[in-house]
């Protein structure tokens, strides 16, 4: 349980005498994110006293100076802090997980239970986060049933795929959208790069799997929300974590805070070396977060972080079918000597102004700007780009709920811009020849979205919502001059019809508990200005078609036996038309020299998504403090329909009616437990298992089957009022099985066996951290 506990000394004086008298603390617990007050938490102390939170979060404990105090309600991480002074009150933020439903997340902007909303979202919170090493995201989000996360090196290139969508490319993310504290990530190209992201500092991670278009706009996949995380406690405070591990794994933190009333600071500086297990695949990173919420009144909030990041992961390709079940530590040539890699820095600030203008109405209004420098270098290029990207949006949550039928919902405009100055060369060996691609992009996409719930009778709930989307893009080809007459100039302007994207939901509560609903959503994808030009070759890449996709899902979400057991199930069938595929280039040997974008046809993803908890022990007892098994299972039946294998529609053309989707395993298990002990004591293990799938779009080829099994286990206590520890020691792929952090998928066996697979390590990881806390 994490925790923002800050004194409020001016309130002791409104505290009636006879309270003071009684030598007890008191408090108060919300959401950590929201604020919301939290009901039913069950606080108990070393000193013998326990009570309960009630319904606006308020609470009272018997105080003795040096107790410790934990905090405990399910679905919420477990907290434990030393009282040093039982006059001051405190106010303590909890951070939920995927395990409680009832637990308020934020979409677009507006505050919803999860069992309440009509669609598939989960949460992870920081203790799922840290699961593993917590350095790498995939570790937790893998665990999301229908996600996938991909690495193409040690600690970047990552590839999401949510429900069979978004692996078109084995390069950059495409297909959804992701956001850093309400920020996105996703620039106005639909262009998704996680390398500059600090995946340790997150403290809760929401997923909403399927279209969102009505809402987020572009992005057929999903949404992907990374929170940082708060700070713990009150006051002043200076913390330091250190990890280190197998092949020169190196994680350093050093963080200040400072949490008043009113307002929380938090400061970070985080430096990453890891050598990796494989030849050539060094990283090494370092990131800057400044953060700060503050809270002027009631009614009004702002919120603003700034991160810096650099970045350097060097790339040793991939290796051949041969290569990779052999076990064998070898690169492709053409990347070793080019000296293969991926340099990055960013700048990210964004801004959220919040404004309660009465019960009815809240605006929300973020404003942003990224700047990025990148250079990519591979196996017979070298890419150096730089774009900026600044937007905001606006929005107004509106309520009526004291009328027959209660009436919520949100309404607004968002609009980004991304310009970027892109070059693309030959290199081999590390000699450049001449520029092939000069371009300067101006992309900008833009929508008016608004989504409504309105409270029917016998408990149903109908929610609707439509987007207005506009995108267009304009490309100057810098090498259209009189040095280059032969040249074909690609410049032009692409504007995209206004694209309408609807949705339509209606569910049905069964107590405040669990929920059925069955929704209808729509979502688009266009072709980006990247997509209309072939890098390696500077050729125009013309007539490209928007994606559009069409979801319908059922499902049922909620929690039994007083909370303790929680479930979400999900049955969906999400067709896309038009879908945009990377299509490969190889040479003669088998080696991918570079891929362009085409419209192959339509596929139908069909599946089912289950995730379950269930916390063993209703309350603390004895010993063990917490048991609670986790299971996820993910169900794919994805099919192409009418999907060829380009879009020449000639005697060469390769018709893959009903083959399965590639890069898609039809079963994936993950299944664990979180596990708590007295005195601070914890533990976690998690197996994952995943099903062979196919490489290439005639199925003649897969990837094989895998089972991960990872584990961590310490101790995490207050040794006083004025210093506190988190050590532990863990271990990922325990058994030694042979996997891949990431497929290239449909590569070339005409020839030569294609390089396809990015190992991962096939001998067990150990890894080992300190996190110490200090306090005045």
């Amino acid at each position: 349980m994490r925790s923002i506990s800050f004194a409020a000394g001016m309130l002791l004086s409104s505290l009636p005498a006879a309270l003071v008298a009684q030598s007890n603390v008191t408090g108060k617990v919300v959401d950590a994110y929201n604020r919301a007050p939290l009901s039913g938490v069950q606080i108990t102390s070393s000193a013998g006293g326990a009570t309960t939170s009630t319904a606006d979060g308020t609470f009272s404990l018997p105080c003795t100076t040096g107790m410790e105090v934990e905090f405990r309600v399910l679905g919420y991480d477990t907290f434990r802090t030393t009282v040093s002074d039982c006059s001051r009150q405190l106010l303590n933020g909890l951070t939920s997980g995927t395990q409680n439903l009832n637990a308020v997340n934020v979409v677009a902007s507006r505050e919803a239970p999860s069992v309440s909303q009509p669609l598939s979202v989960s949460t992870l919170s920081r203790q799922e986060l840290n699961r593993g090493t917590g350095l790498f995201l995939d570790d937790a989000l893998n665990a999301v049933p229908g996600v996938r996360m991909e690495r193409r090196t040690m600690s970047g290139g990552q590839r999401i795929t949510i429900r069979g969508y978004g692996n078109r490319t084995n390069f950059d993310g495409s297909g959804y959208k992701a956001l850093l504290n309400g920020v996105p990530i996703t620039d106005a190209e639909g262009v998704t790069m996680l390398d500059d992201i600090d995946f340790a500092t997150l403290g809760k991670v929401d997923v909403i799997r399927g279209p969102a278009s009505s809402l987020y706009g572009a992005g057929i996949g999903g949404v992907i929300n990374l929170q940082t995380l708060r700070p713990d406690r009150a006051g002043n405070a200076v913390e330091q974590d250190v990890q280190v591990g197998a092949d020169g794994l190196l994680r350093s933190d050093t963080r200040y805070t400072s949490v008043g009333n009113g307002a929380t600071l938090l400061a970070n500086y985080g430096h990453q070396d890891y050598d990796s297990y494989r030849v050539h695949s060094a990283s090494t990173k370092d990131h800057v977060m400044l953060l700060g919420d503050f809270r002027p009144s009631e009614r009004r909030s702002l919120s603003g972080f700034l991160t810096y990041a650099h970045s350097y992961d060097e790339r040793a390709g991939q290796l051949d079918s041969a290569q990779f079940f052999n076990k064998e530590n070898v690169g492709e040539p053409p990347y070793l000597n080019n000296d293969g890699h991926l340099e990055m820095e960013t700048l990210r600030v964004g801004v959220t102004h919040s404004y309660r203008h009465s019960n009815r109405f809240e605006s929300v209004v973020t404003g942003y700007l990224t700047g990025v420098a990148r250079e990519d270098v591979f196996a017979v290029g070298l890419n150096p780009r730089s774009n900026q990207t600044f937007g905001g949006r606006a929005a107004m949550n509106t309520s009526f709920v004291n009328g027959s039928y209660p009436l919520t919902g949100t309404t607004g405009i968002d609009f980004q811009k991304t310009n970027q100055f892109a070059k693309g060369y030959p290199y081999r060996n590390k000699v450049a020849g001449g520029v092939t691609t000069d371009l300067e992009t101006s992309t900008m996409q833009y929508n008016v979205f608004s989504q409504w719930d309105v409270t029917l009778p016998a408990a149903f709930t109908l929610t609707a919502g439509a987007s207005l989307n506009f995108i267009e893009y304009a490309i100057e080809d810098r090498l259209a001059n009189s040095a280059n007459p032969n040249h074909r100039d690609v410049s032009g302007r692409k504007v995209y019809d206004p694209v309408v994207m609807p949705s339509l939901a209606l569910l049905r509560m069964f107590g405040s508990d669990r929920s059925v609903y069955v929704s209808l959503s729509q979502g688009f994808t266009p072709a980006t200005s990247s997509d209309a030009v072939i890098p390696f070759t500077g050729e125009p890449n013309e007539g490209l078609k928007p994606e559009r996709a069409t979801q319908v899902e059922i499902g049922t979400k909620g929690s039994m036996f007083d909370r303790r057991l929680s479930y979400q199930l999900a049955l969906f069938d999400l067709m896309v038309t038009d879908k945009l595929t990377s299509q490969s280039v190889f040479d003669t040997a088998g080696k991918q020299l570079y891929a362009y974008t085409v419209n192959a046809g339509d596929q139908s993803n069909k599946g089912a998504e289950l995730a379950a908890s269930f916390s063993v022990l209703p309350a603390p007892t004895g010993a063990i403090t917490q048991l609670r098994p986790f299971v996820s299972y993910t169900y794919s039946d994805f099919k192409y329909d009418d999907f060829k294998s380009n879009n020449n529609n000639n005697a060469g053309t390769i018709d893959y009616q009903n083959n399965s989707v590639v890069g898609v395993p039809k079963h994936v298990f993950v299944g664990g437990a979180d596990l708590g002990f007295r005195g601070g004591i914890y533990a976690t293990g998690t197996a994952e298992h995943r099903s062979t799938m196919p490489t290439t779009y005639d199925n003649v080829h897969d990837a094989p089957s895998y089972t991960l099994v990872n584990a961590r286990a310490g101790i995490r206590r207050d040794l006083s009022s004025h210093l506190g520890i988190d050590a532990y020691v863990g271990a990922q792929n325990i058994t030694g099985a042979l996997y891949f952090t990431m497929v290239f998928l449909n590569g070339n066996y005409s020839g030569a066996s294609p390089a396809i697979y990015l190992p991962g390590p096939t001998t067990a990881r150990p890894f080992g951290g300190l996190k110490v806390s200090i306090r005045p």
